[in-house]
C-alpha cells in the first residue's frame, strides 16, 4: 500500500509565486497542495516572501498556533531576511531556509523532504540555516567569475578602507592610518557605494567580504 502524499501549504505574497510553486508540486505524487482553507491541515508549511521582517515572523508564529499538525514543518523561501530576524528564527519549526534566487524546483522539493536532525536544537538549526542561506546569496548575487570582472575597478586605496571599514575602524580613525584627510576618506567610500550600487557603509563591507575583495 502506497503511503499518503504529505499535505503542502503554500503560503506566498503574491499568486505568482504561488502558483509557480503549486505547479513545481503538482507533478510529485509525494505532495498534495492544500487549498487555502486547508492550512492548518498541511504537513508543511511552504512560505514565499521577499523579505522576512517582524511581521513575517509574527503572522508565520499565528499560522503554526492553529495548526493541526503538530509538528508541522515550515520551508521558508526568501529573497532577504532582516538582520534583525536572523536571531529570531528559532522557534518556527524551520526545516528548511532557501534564497529565492538560486531556489530551483530540485531544491524546493528537496526542502519539503527534508527532516531536521532530533537531536538538533531548534536555535542551533536556526543559526545553521542562516548561515547557509547567506551562502547561497552570496553565491547567487556574486558568482564565480564576479570578482575578476569587478577587481580592476577597485584603486589599491579602496580596497584598503573596505578592510579597515571591515575592521570597524571609523571615518576619523582611516584617515589617520592612511595620512589623508576625513573629507577625503568620506568621497572615496561615498564613490565606491554609487559605483556599485550600495546603500550604506555595511552594505559596501557585506559586498567586499562575498566577493572576496577583502
Amino acid at each position: 500500500m502506497s503511503a499518503l502524499p504529505e499535505r503542502v501549504a503554500i503560503i506566498a505574497n503574491d499568486p505568482i509565486s504561488g502558483e509557480g510553486a503549486a505547479a513545481y508540486l503538482r507533478g510529485t505524487p509525494r505532495y498534495a497542495v492544500m487549498a487555502p482553507s486547508e492550512v492548518p491541515r498541511a504537513d508543511v508549511l511552504l512560505v514565499i516572501v521577499p523579505e522576512v521582517r517582524e511581521k513575517t515572523l509574527a503572522d508565520l508564529a499565528r499560522i503554526r498556533r492553529t495548526a493541526l499538525v503538530a509538528d508541522v514543518r515550515v520551508v521558508l523561501v526568501a529573497d532577504r531576511i532582516e538582520k534583525a530576524e536572523l536571531g529570531r528564527l528559532g522557534g518556527f519549526g524551520l526545516s528548511a531556509l532557501l534564497y529565492r534566487g538560486s531556489a530551483t524546483r530540485e531544491k524546493i522539493l528537496d526542502a519539503l523532504a527534508a527532516r531536521a536532525p532530533s537531536a538538533e536544537p531548534e536555535d542551533a538549526r536556526a543559526t545553521r540555516l542562516a548561515d547557509e542561506f547567506r551562502t547561497s546569496e552570496g553565491e547567487a548575487r556574486y558568482p564565480r567569475g564576479f570578482l575578476d570582472r569587478h577587481r580592476h575597478r577597485l584603486q589599491s586605496r579602496e580596497v584598503e578602507i573596505l578592510g579597515l571599514l571591515a575592521d570597524g575602524f571609523g571615518t576619523v580613525e582611516i584617515a589617520d592610518r592612511m595620512a589623508y584627510s576625513e573629507r577625503t576618506i568620506k568621497n572615496i567610500i561615498s564613490t565606491l557605494l554609487v559605483r556599485f550600487d550600495l546603500r550604506n557603509r555595511s552594505h559596501a563591507v557585506a559586498y567586499a567580504l562575498r566577493t572576496g575583495i577583502i
